[in-house]
């Protein structure tokens, strides 16, 4: 299962569509698609120019479990829940480079009456336009970009009484190198399909840990985390039931190596076998306009080994101008 995302990304980056090379061009011509695009997949799209697009996202996070190296899942009544928002804002620098910004804040709760509100880690992302879609030869859309974590948000020195809720961030830099493709595919009148991909591999910094931190530990923590590094492979597919109306399907494998601690400790810090994990985001979207829509639906885990078990509700507004 995990490895069938692959075999599925060649054949919509270079199948023929079967497409009218003008069918965009042709007077009356369908209109659409209108679509916000999936809550996980990125746009293979830079935003044109003198443009921005603002999507403020909510998650409303459950962590339910944690599944071990054979896939079993290990449940804990005492994991905090939280409302997390991020404010994603891209900004066209020309028509092939912009800027998106990842500002987010959290608020933390569910463990007794301990609660805590605060900014996030933030991110910042260029992203490059490599070609555009040619309805002419069907070539695929596709840029690259780097994204760079800043880490903002508390994740050390934790009081143990808050069982994890004062923890606002993961604490490391890191830096993220991706590549994202789309195809689209008209079906009839107003009916498209709209297929994404996109693959990201995560470098982790070397992060100096005191006391009980995000990653675990204790009050007698200190030492360096070697986090190694992952590798995130997304596949989406949105399709128009009507100009207003879509479905849209994520479909996320994360792959990462295990992680070394250097220094003292009574609880372990980090993880030291290889992680992998498997999520589904289904979604349904309306769109006011082709520059406004709204999308919400459930981000969860299917299976994974050494890695948290969750569930999401996420609702965005995404506004183009």
């Amino acid at each position: 299962m995990r490895y069938f995302i692959l075999f599925l990304i060649p054949y919509f980056l270079f199948a023929d569509t079967g497409l009218d090379p003008d069918l965009k061009q042709k007077p009356g011509a369908p209109k659409g698609p209108w679509l916000t695009g999936p809550i996980i997949t990125t746009s293979a799209y830079t935003v044109s120019k003198g443009h921005f697009n603002f999507e403020p996202y909510v998650y409303f996070t459950d962590s339910t479990g944690f599944y071990n190296s054979r896939g079993h899942v290990h449940r804990s009544g005492t994991q905090p829940k939280a409302i997390n928002s991020v404010e994603l804002l891209q900004l066209g620098i020309n028509d092939w480079i912009d800027l998106n910004l990842y500002p987010q804040f959290t608020y933390n709760y569910g463990v007794g009456e301990r609660t805590r509100i605060g900014m996030g880690d933030l991110s910042i992302s260029p992203t490059f336009q490599l070609w555009r879609d040619d309805p002419k030869f069907h070539m695929t859309t596709c840029k690259i970009g780097l994204t760079q974590l800043f880490p903002c948000g508390k994740f050390e020195n934790l009081d143990p009484s808050y069982n994890g809720t004062d923890g606002l961030g993961e604490g490391g830099w890191s830096t993220t190198l991706f590549v994202a493709m789309s195809r689209e595919f008209h079906l009839r009148k107003e009916n498209f399909i709209v297929a994404r991909a996109a693959i990201s591999t995560i470098f982790f910094s070397p992060l100096d840990v005191h006391g009980l931190n995000f990653h675990g530990g204790d009050a007698t923590t200190n030492g360096t985390l070697e986090r190694g590094i992952s590798v995130v492979v997304d596949l989406a597919f949105e399709i128009t039931l009507s100009l207003h109306w879509a479905l849209a399907l994520d479909m996320e494998n994360v792959y990462s190596t295990g992680s070394t601690f250097k220094g003292t400790t009574i609880e372990p810090v980090g993880r030291p076998e290889p992680g992998y994990l498997l999520s589904f985001a289904p979604a349904i979207e309306y769109n006011f306009t082709k520059n406004v829509g709204l999308i919400a639906g459930v981000w969860m885990s299917a299976y994974g080994a050494e890695e948290g078990q969750f569930i999401n509700g996420v609702i965005a507004l995404n506004i183009y101008m």
